[in-house]
């Protein structure tokens, strides 16, 4: 028997699910261990009705990491305004969490699933998801009180992701590095971006 036509709200919680299952897979299994058999099982879908939302599995996790964006950056304001939490504590807490996206359900790729990922989109999707996440680094300094030009959001990116990226990697990618102390590695890398982000407050008060 043929399934009824989809309603377009019943579309709109399907894509939902899709990229909230993404998230999620990235965060725990990693996209090797993530096919679209497998998404779509989670979903309850099938792989043909996929295909009317996304044309691969890479397009899915440029739109995924881009429904995680206002959801962290809702997460930062959370921990801004939390009375309990300093200024400094809100901002290391946003960072650990991060940087344990399996432990915080943060969906943060690999140096492997970055170049597969790159591999499979376009240049014009590729620069435009460059340019999205320029803005998202932007407004993440904002939320942390840290005016336009006072930090390239660039640069901000690049440590952020940098520490999150070789932290992950460990031991399976980069098995010379030691594991038993990847979690001190984390704390002095953010204790270190959080130093050089305070000093800019300062400056610009």
């Amino acid at each position: 028997m043929a399934r009824k036509a989809y309603s377009d709200e019943e579309r709109a919680q399907v894509k939902e699910a899709l990229m909230v299952t993404m998230i999620r897979c990235i965060a725990d299994r990693g996209l090797i261990h993530s096919s679209i058999d497998v998404l779509c099982r989670k979903v309850g879908i099938s792989k043909t009705f996929f295909y009317s939302f996304f044309s691969s599995k890479e397009e899915l996790v440029l739109h995924a990491l881009r429904y995680q964006q206002p959801k962290l950056l809702q997460y930062a304001r959370s921990l801004m305004e939390d009375p309990g939490l300093s200024w400094r504590a809100g901002v290391e807490t946003f960072l650990k969490n991060c940087c344990y996206g399996a432990k915080s359900g943060v969906a943060v790729l690999s140096i492997e699933e970055e170049q597969q990922v790159h591999h499979c989109l376009s240049e014009e999707n590729f620069q435009a998801f460059r340019r999205d996440q320029i803005i998202f680094y932007g407004k993440l300094l904002s939320v942390f009180g840290l005016p336009v030009d006072s930090i390239d959001p660039r640069l901000f990116g690049n440590l952020a992701l940098s520490m999150m990226m070789v932290h992950k990697a460990i031991p399976d990618t980069m098995p010379f590095l030691f594991p038993e102390v990847a979690e001190d590695m984390v704390d002095f890398q953010v204790r270190a971006l959080v130093d050089e982000m305070e000093r800019v407050k300062e400056d610009v008060r």
